[in-house]
């Protein structure tokens, strides 16, 4: 049995809510323009969830490895016994005794927070759940209940558009400003988590590259880079050169479809008058293109005729006035 639809008609939140108020096990599947995640309930609590925006090897060992608990070889150890296991990533890392299982369940409800909050912002796409008996690893895998990360994730929502405000797009670089006697008074009032964000900025990195670097929720990157920003402690700088490049290329691409779509209207438009219009129209259009020619023709002779009446008029001025002049000249001898 599958309940399904699309979110205009049926909020996620609403889903989720009757997923845990009916205590059903399955999962439920989401899909928005290219993206979709998977969240997996047994008996109304979610045990598992993931984003194509960040599998999980990516997402969990990430967490692990910036909270120092892990590092890249043992992830690709873990990786290469999961390969002939077929265990989950998870377990691999606890049972070879890379992590603790508390340090696993940590980052797996980092994450199950991530992408409830990531799908509570989608009002387009489509849903299905699946309702099937889901059976998990109950040595290491902790179910959560959904009320609680449904609160988290709307309560989340509220304050998303006030952060959105300040940084309005993941490809923002930061860096840290001069420090002086205010700035050194705020940093002396910040979090541990808020100043390991802070040493992350380097006027390099941007924010997509920093919710990676960190073992935090990207909703509490972000909310703390916006604190730094307010505080007057970080100052955006510049966007990523992938952005500056992707902006000059859609420019580019922009200007050349304008180019075409005009050619294509001028051509349609010339083609339109010579397949609609009579021939007489036609004729019409030759017989005032040759009545033009010879109005200019015209116009060119009278002004020719101007030119020369003037010059004759002054031909026979100058010659008065020379005979008036030798007249004198005999008067006077």
């Amino acid at each position: 049995m599958a309940l399904e639809g699309t979110i205009k008609e049926f909020g996620l939140a609403d889903i989720l809510q009757l997923i845990s108020l009916q205590k059903k096990g399955g999962v439920l599947s989401v899909h928005q323009s290219g993206m979709s995640a998977t969240i997996t309930f047994y008996k109304g609590q979610i045990i598992y969830a993931v984003s194509s925006r960040r599998d999980e090897t990516e997402k969990v060992g990430r967490l692990l490895i910036t909270a120092g608990k892990l590092t890249e070889k043992e992830i690709d150890e873990a990786l290469h016994l999961q390969e002939k296991t077929g265990d989950k990533i998870g377990k691999i890392l606890v049972t070879s005794g890379f992590i603790s299982k508390e340090d696993l369940k940590e980052a797996l409800q980092t994450q199950i927070k991530d992408v409830v909050f990531q799908i509570l912002r989608w009002k387009e796409g489509g849903y299905r759940f699946d309702i099937q008996d889901i059976e998990y690893d109950k040595e290491y895998e902790t179910p959560v209940p959904t009320d609680f990360v449904l609160m988290e994730g709307i309560r989340m929502l509220d304050e998303w558009p006030y952060i959105e405000g300040i940084i309005p797009s993941d490809s923002i670089i930061f860096s840290q400003c001069y420090k002086s006697e205010e700035t050194e008074r705020l940093f002396s009032s910040l979090s541990t988590n808020e100043i390991e964000v802070f040493n992350l900025i380097n006027g390099q990195r941007d924010i997509k590259e920093i919710v990676g670097l960190t073992q935090f929720s990207e909703f509490e990157v972000y909310k703390i880079l916006a604190t730094l920003q307010v505080s007057g402690l970080i100052s955006s700088t510049s966007l990523s050169t992938r952005v500056g490049e992707a902006t000059a290329g859609e420019r580019e691409e922009k200007r050349r479809l304008w180019i075409a779509v005009q050619i294509a209207i001028l051509s349609f438009t010339v083609s339109f008058i010579l397949i609609l219009m009579p021939i007489k129209e036609m004729l019409r259009i030759h017989e005032i293109l040759a009545a033009s020619e010879m109005l200019k023709i015209r116009t060119a002779q009278k002004e020719l005729s101007y030119i020369h009446r003037a010059i004759h008029y002054y031909f026979l001025i100058y010659s008065m006035g020379m005979d008036r002049v030798a007249g004198t000249q005999d008067d006077l001898f």
